[in-house]
């Protein structure tokens, strides 16, 4: 169950009772609700979004989202607080910032962006929500009706759950429309609070490097496909009211800086169909090109290569995706100039990445061979086609391919674990003992990833190496917001036989890192009983 039902019935009684002041930015609600407090709430949010199986935990998806997030970051009104990035596997639209700095985007609302600074004009406008502490000015009149919107999550949780055959579904669905419910009421932001994100988010948005019109053309088109659709409202203007004259207003003002810095104007663009369900592939449009790429992306924009990514991965028919790219494929006319020829290469990816995923690695082949030839700089295509060469049985060669891509980029973190699921796809004990080997190093340098430490996890597991996946595996307990029953698999650990006193000692400082964390969640837990 979505632990934002109770954090809100909790939050008036520890936010309260912190005697903690914080430097006054304008409103009372900041005495209730500290920086510590905050964090820990939005990562007991996340922690349990992902237990529902919500959260991307992809490295390459991670990573992308990461490096747009934190380059908006660094030009912020705010660039020492802490900022954490995701993508839900969800395809309506939506994006929204949780208490202690994350800001979550669905993967239908990047579906349905047409340019990297349309999807930076919502991450950017997200950022000044939490840089002008809006969320902390909120909290004190959303504490005063938490008591009824919590009772009506739980009534629908509860129905999904004892609706059958299709509870899991049902029991996901109201966990997403919960989080939408929560973010509404908790984030009740008044139209100054809107309008004050906007114009911070622009700003962000120019001194970034993107298009200040990004922002307001995406709420533009979000309006439109309001209009289009009749009742059928994208959840984005459920959480973001956007009106006419809001959207004049962001416009003159991304006009404003536009010929303060000189920056070229942005490129009209036509109506699409939008994805309300299933995504679909929006039509080509211009400026394409011009995307921000990353160098790893060869002459694939990292911006499409991400798009395609998400689309493909959230779609719960891959198949459809395939004959989906490939009407748009073979309507293609010719290569076009570059926006075309980028689009079709994104779309090329796509096809191959959706292909491998509806269990056709064979078919996917031709596809990521040809697309690898043509951009044979693109990591993403090199691991594509990897992962289709290991799932068709091809294992020495995927090895071999990610093996030259790791020579030229050594510990990144995609290629690391792609690698060590290509070796860990046959099963051998010395491939478990070569990817747990890779795996170690990344994962020290970096903090708590989900997919690298159930990677680790098997390839200690297929090496023999029984208290270190024992370890990892309850790590993975633990980001499922379960720590309790974290402390439980590390305790059972230590009445083993050959846990030898290295060993020991750091199974019993993790246990003793854990344990606060732990008295929290119980804590909670009791003041939910009591509500």
């Amino acid at each position: 169950m979505l632990v934002c039902v109770a954090l809100l019935t909790f939050l008036a009684g520890s936010g309260q009772a912190a005697d903690v002041r914080l430097p006054d930015f304008g409103s009372s609600a900041d005495v209730m609700l500290t920086p510590d407090i905050e964090r820990r709430y939005g990562e007991q949010m996340l922690r349990e979004m992902r237990a529902a199986n919500l959260i991307f935990d992809d490295p390459q998806i991670g990573d992308y989202i990461d490096g747009l997030g934190f380059r908006l970051v660094a030009q912020s009104e705010r660039p020492d607080r802490d900022y954490t990035f995701f993508v839900l596997r969800d395809n309506s639209l939506n994006a929204f910032a949780m208490p202690g700095g994350y800001i979550g985007v669905h993967a239908g609302l990047i579906a349905t962006t047409e340019t990297e600074s349309e999807l930076a004009g919502v991450i950017a406008h997200e950022v000044a929500h939490i840089s002008q502490r809006h969320l902390a000015r909120a909290f004190e009149s959303a504490s005063k009706s938490q008591l009824p919107i919590a009772l009506a999550m739980l009534g629908a949780i509860v129905a999904a759950q004892a609706a059958g055959n299709s509870s899991g579904d049902l029991a996901q669905a109201a966990v997403v429309s919960g989080t939408a419910l929560m973010q509404q009421q908790m984030i009740n932001f008044t139209r100054g609070n809107e309008y004050e994100a906007d114009r911070i988010g622009i700003q962000t948005l120019g001194r970034a490097g993107f298009d200040v019109n990004g922002m307001p053309d995406f709420f533009a088109r979000m309006h439109r496909a309001n209009r289009a659709n009749g009742s059928e409202i994208p959840e984005f203007l459920r959480t973001h009211p956007v009106d006419t004259t809001r959207i004049a207003e962001a416009k003159s003002r991304a006009a404003q800086m536009s010929k303060e810095s000189a920056a070229p104007a942005s490129t009209g663009r036509g109506e699409i169909d939008l994805p309300l369900t299933v995504p679909r592939l929006p039509a080509a449009t211009p400026a394409l090109a011009s995307q921000v790429a990353d160098p790893s992306s060869g002459g694939l924009p990292a911006f499409l290569v991400f798009r395609e990514r998400v689309r493909v991965l959230a779609s719960p028919t891959p198949s459809l995706l395939v004959q989906d790219y490939r009407r748009h494929l073979e309507n293609a006319t010719g290569e076009g100039d570059g926006d075309a020829s980028a689009l079709a290469n994104a779309r090329r990816y796509g096809l191959g990445l959706a292909l491998t995923r509806a269990g056709k690695p064979e078919d996917a082949l031709p596809v990521l061979i040809a697309l690898a030839r043509d951009n044979p700089d693109s990591i993403p295509a090199q691991l594509a086609l990897a992962e289709a060469e290991s799932r068709a049985g091809r294992h020495a060669a995927a090895v071999e391919r990610v093996n030259q891509l790791d020579r030229k980029r050594p510990g990144e973190r995609a290629i690391t674990q792609a690698l060590a699921t290509v070796l860990l796809a046959q099963s051998r004990k010395e491939d478990g003992l070569q990817a747990s080997r890779r795996l170690k190093p990344v994962l020290e340098k970096l903090d708590a990833d989900a997919s690298l430490i159930e990677t680790y996890a098997r390839a200690s597991q297929l090496a023999g190496d029984e208290v270190r996946a024992g370890e990892m595996y309850a790590e993975l307990t633990l980001l499922n917001g379960r720590p309790d029953d974290a402390m439980g698999q590390l305790r059972g650990l230590l009445d083993r036989a050959d846990v030898d006193h290295y060993q020991r000692a750091r199974i019993e400082a993790r246990i003793a890192q854990i344990t606060p964390w732990a008295l929290f969640v119980q804590e909670e837990r009791r003041q939910r009983r009591l509500e």
